[in-house]
């Protein structure tokens, strides 16, 4: 320990600022306690993040919380008074109710500016805004003026902050770009991939009055495009973007078309939670776009795509072998997702990694079998599960949200007792107390139970967290 002491003792100045500018701008504020000579060095790192809720508490009164945010900004304006350094790469401001602070802000902006920022942010929404519903929310705060003007910018992020579309195309240099709380208009959207030739991540979050979403254009280099929770008018989504590597989808199924390069695309994130209505022929939608990504690796998808997958032109398995390594199955361990999850474990024979992510989630109830005569409540019981990715390639389970409900046991256990290969199951029990007495610690004695399940692998660990 001692030695490791000397190591630090004899790094320079110029080199501890290096490393504290590779930290969140948070954790570079914690090293001011490791001793009086880091006690100010944060003050000089190249990542300035300002976040309000750091300081404002929700559950306060809205006269309590409007002295914190006060104070929020008196914090935010002194670190900038007493700056030290030259450029910087990155400043983050977030913080609800602007328009009590609009001088304050402008400070903020032009200090970030004058200090040749890369990365700029703008976080103006408010937190107890919910993203899940229909409710769209006027922008809170205007983009200065002179923002348009710092052309080097290579990534911004603004959240209900409007902007003049016409001005926001002098930024060539721009690689990453994230809209949240706005309202923006497809003409912009192309027009911002046709003048941004180096982006590479398009972000969007809770955008509305949208006709449709088209990712085309010649040269694109998108590797990253997030739309989440954007309605959308005529709710169809063109993507043709060879270079795309992460695509993330949330709202209500649209129609997709996808021109995707089978190389490079990795990982999709599709949750379809909006959706209020159980449609069994939305099952062969959802079967072809699993055809059309056909080529990732990474695949996260939600309680509705369980019920309904099962629905398509196979109730049991794709027409061919999917080349998924990691699957991520937002599940609510309801009967009903049953056959989506036995749909999917046929159709991944590679697969490395399974996360079962335990939560709500809307569950149909005029749902219908794909197969008839099933009974669900002993579905788990009744089958072997001896699918060709349990035997011969899972080697680690990812269980949040447990609860130790009998299906849960019933399908952790038979990985347990057929995977051969499987060597690590991580479970994490739930913090939440049901309507039936559960709680923490009957979820983790009831976790400390599948010690004693046997095993298929002599080299499975389980941890229980």
């Amino acid at each position: 320990m001692a030695d490791n002491l000397d190591m630090f003792r004899k790094l320079s100045e110029h080199l501890i600022l290096i490393i504290i500018s590779f930290l969140p701008f948070k954790e570079a504020v914690r090293t001011s306690v490791l001793s009086k000579r880091w006690r100010y060095i944060w003050h000089e790192t190249r990542n300035i993040e300002f976040d309000e809720r750091a300081f404002v508490d929700v559950r306060e009164s809205q006269e309590m919380q409007a002295s914190q945010r006060r104070g929020f900004m008196d914090f935010a304006l002194q670190r900038i008074q007493n700056y030290q350094g030259r450029d910087i790469d990155k400043f983050q401001l977030t913080l609800s109710k602007p328009e009590n602070f609009n001088g304050d802000i402008q400070r903020c902006i032009s200090f970030a500016i004058i200090h040749n920022v890369k990365g700029l942010g703008l976080d103006f929404s408010d937190p107890t805004w919910a993203e899940d519903n229909l409710d769209n929310h006027a922008a809170l705060f205007d983009l200065p003026l002179n923002v348009f003007g710092h052309i080097v910018l290579e990534s911004i992020k603004l959240f209900s902050c409007n902007f003049r579309n016409s001005d926001f195309m002098n930024f060539a240099a721009l690689k990453q770009v994230s809209f949240g709380w706005l309202e923006l208009s497809l003409s912009f959207i192309k027009a911002l991939l046709r003048n941004c030739p180096l982006l590479e991540s398009l972000s969007l979050k809770k955008c509305w009055n949208l006709d449709h979403l088209e990712i085309s254009g010649p040269n694109l280099r998108l590797k990253c495009f997030v739309a989440d929770n954007c309605s959308l008018i005529s709710n169809e989504i063109v993507i043709e973007a060879p270079n795309l590597r992460f695509f993330k989808y949330s709202w209500t199924i649209p129609h997709f078309e996808f021109e995707i390069h089978p190389a490079h695309m990795e990982e999709a994130d599709l949750s379809f939670g909006m959706e209020l209505d159980y449609d069994e022929s939305i099952g062969y939608d959802l079967y072809k776009l699993r055809l059309q990504l056909y080529p990732i690796k990474v695949l996260t998808i939600c309680t509705f795509m369980l019920q309904l997958i099962p629905h398509g032109d196979e109730p049991l398995r794709m027409e061919y072998d999917m080349n998924i390594r990691h699957l991520i199955l937002k599940t609510s361990m309801h009967p009903y997702e049953f056959f989506g999850i036995v749909f999917l474990f046929n159709s991944s024979p590679y697969l490395e990694n399974l996360t079962l992510d335990i939560g709500p989630g809307r569950i149909f109830y005029d749902y219908s079998s794909p197969v008839e005569g099933e009974n669900l409540d002993r579905f788990w019981l009744e089958r072997s599960i001896r699918y060709t990715c349990v035997v011969k390639s899972l080697k680690i389970v990812e269980v949040k949200g447990f609860k130790g409900t009998l299906h849960e046991l019933c399908l952790l256990g038979r990985l347990i007792i057929y995977g051969k290969v499987l060597q690590h199951m991580y479970v994490t029990v739930s913090k939440e107390e049901d309507g039936s007495g559960g709680n923490e610690n009957l979820y983790r004695a009831r976790a400390n139970g599948m010690l004693a399940f046997p095993r298929a692998s002599s080299t499975l660990q389980i941890s229980i967290n």
